[in-house]
């Protein structure tokens, strides 16, 4: 995301903001052209990835509002030509002929025509039969949007689509700026839709839930009735002379100083796979672990802080997703504080449901190493939804027994706690304490977030304790 990005994107919420009448229209439109603008990919990817972006948030709207209203039919209407006219757009732009720009549009026009088709066949149903068939198509919808998403993170996936397409470097990974997030807030709608737990929205509200644009790049990932709660509110009369403007203004200037200066001049020393490798002292190794392990804070949560601050202008509060997380006592805290609503979602509909399926077998008598296993399984998820390599694996594996080691000690340890309590002192050096460990504990983490090649992370693991 560059500055001048950021800045349309300040420029967009208070347009709409000082047109409160129009505010949620107008973000809905800016959503909608950053969608097409923040597409890194040229050619026909570039039109492509976007233009069925969208077509998918279509198809999860159709399968969970059970009767459109003669708005939500607007909507539709202006979401084809809104869309149909930035496919367009970015394909002349990047260069493709006029004949292959023509032909992309039937193609979409007769997917969206075939999804609502579906949409209206399932509502003529009896009750209890379109329901069942909502589900059903959910859950097709769930399984499809993970195919996506593995398509993403496996370079031979990849190089098999690019090869389908005949597009130029096919062994290289597609750049579909933002799809990991518009996914997980697409699947949290259909999972709870499958519950009956899901909040129902118009097709405007539910687009710009799913495509909100300062949360497009990076997050955070907000939940469908949060939203929508926001999108409903008042905003005060005067807008731009607010709190709420201020406090958002502020926060994007901390958001700014994160991102663009304290990460990006602790990347000039941190881990990487050169310095790591041409690196011998024991001391420059921790420098190095430490300056990236701060440059990853200071790179995402000064872009989330930048979200956050736009969408307070927009009037629109999204989540908070970082809570000084390297300063808790245990990894457990750090992970309620790091990445705190891509972590809530993987223990909501991973995690729990996991658990509850392995207690449903024979491992049930087992409750520790039911644990283990699901906190192994999560946290390697989350590293492969990172990327799909070894490196991830390990990660995901070191966070998922550093989680079950600490349940373990802790359910242990309980009868301390009021010998400690009654000891403030010792609780002092307790507490600081802990919080060393556990920054270290995270910290060498990152050793194998950061070095993809197996020999190079156990040099460095090595090399950090002197040999």
């Amino acid at each position: 995301m560059t500055l001048a990005g950021i800045a349309l994107m300040i420029g967009g919420a208070l347009i709409a903001r000082l047109i409160p009448r129009w505010r949620l229209e107008l973000l809905w439109v800016g959503s909608l052209i950053a969608l097409f603008g923040l597409q890194q990919e040229n050619g026909l990817w570039g039109a492509a990835l976007p233009a069925f972006t969208l077509l998918l948030v279509i198809g999860v709207w159709v399968i969970i509002q059970k009767r459109p209203t003669p708005e939500d039919r607007l909507h539709l209407g202006l979401i084809i030509g809104i869309g149909g006219a930035l496919t367009v757009l970015s394909l002349i732009l990047s260069g493709q002929p006029p004949a292959e720009t023509l032909m992309v549009l039937p193609a979409a026009g007769l997917v969206v025509l075939g999804g609502l088709n579906v949409g209206a066949l399932i509502r003529d149903l009896p009750h209890p039969e379109a329901d069942s068939a909502r589900k059903r198509f959910a859950l097709l919808g769930i399984v499809g949007i993970i195919g996506l998403l593995a398509i993403l993170k496996l370079p031979t996936l990849q190089g098999a689509v690019n090869s389908l397409v005949q597009a130029d470097g096919a062994d290289r990974l597609i750049g579909w700026v933002g799809f990991s997030y518009i996914a997980f807030r697409l699947m949290h709608v259909l999972l709870d839709y499958r519950i009956g737990r899901v909040t129902t929205a118009s097709l405007r509200d539910f687009t710009l839930y799913s495509l909100f644009f300062p949360a497009i790049p990076a997050g955070p990932i907000a939940r469908l009735e949060q939203f929508h709660k926001e999108l409903q509110r008042e905003l005060p009369t005067k807008s731009l002379a607010s709190d709420e403007v201020l406090q958002g203004l502020v926060r994007i200037g901390i958001g700014l100083l994160k991102k663009f200066v304290l990460a990006d001049t602790l990347a000039l020393i941190a881990l990487t796979p050169n310095t790591a490798a041409h690196s011998s002292s024991t001391a420059i190794l921790w420098l190095m672990v430490y300056a990236y392990a701060l440059q990853l804070f200071f790179d995402f949560s000064g872009y989330v802080d930048i979200a956050i601050g736009i969408g307070r202008i927009a009037g629109i509060t999204l989540p908070e997703n970082f809570k000084a997380p390297y300063f808790q006592r245990n990894l457990t805290q750090f992970w309620n504080q790091w990445h705190i609503t891509l972590s809530t979602w993987f223990r909501l509909y991973f995690f729990m449901p996991f658990s509850r399926v392995l207690m449903s077998t024979p491992l049930k008598s087992q409750r520790a190493l039911v644990i283990l296993l699901a906190q192994v399984a999560t946290m390697i998820l989350i590293g492969l939804w990172h990327g799909a390599a070894l490196n991830f694996v390990l990660w995901g594996t070191w966070h998922g027994v550093g989680l079950w080691a600490h349940k373990q000690i802790s359910d242990r340890l309980r009868g301390w706690d009021g010998f400690v309590s009654n000891r403030p002192r010792l609780g002092q050096l307790i507490t600081v304490g802990s919080v060393i460990a556990t920054f270290h504990f995270v910290a060498v983490g990152w050793v194998f977030f950061a070095l993809p090649n197996l020999d190079l992370i156990g040099r460095t693991l090595a090399g950090l304790i002197g040999r």
